[in-house]
């Protein structure tokens, strides 16, 4: 999903669950780590699902 290692990409995200949305960056192994702040959602099972990332913007 990261095309380069040291590159860092963001993304917004939402909750599967419940529907909040927050802003992630996405590690180089695919996974989601939410930026400033804990977590997206407060729920026990928070999946997400990643709405729009920077480089879709970027190629608008």
């Amino acid at each position: 999903m990261v095309e380069n290692d040291d590159e860092k990409q963001r993304a917004a995200a939402k909750c599967d669950r419940y529907g909040e949305i927050g802003v992630v960056q996405i590690l180089p192994d695919g996974s989601l780590q939410p930026l400033g702040q804990s977590s997206v959602c407060d729920c026990d099972s928070a999946t997400l699902h990643v709405l729009e990332t920077d480089s879709d913007l970027s190629e608008s």
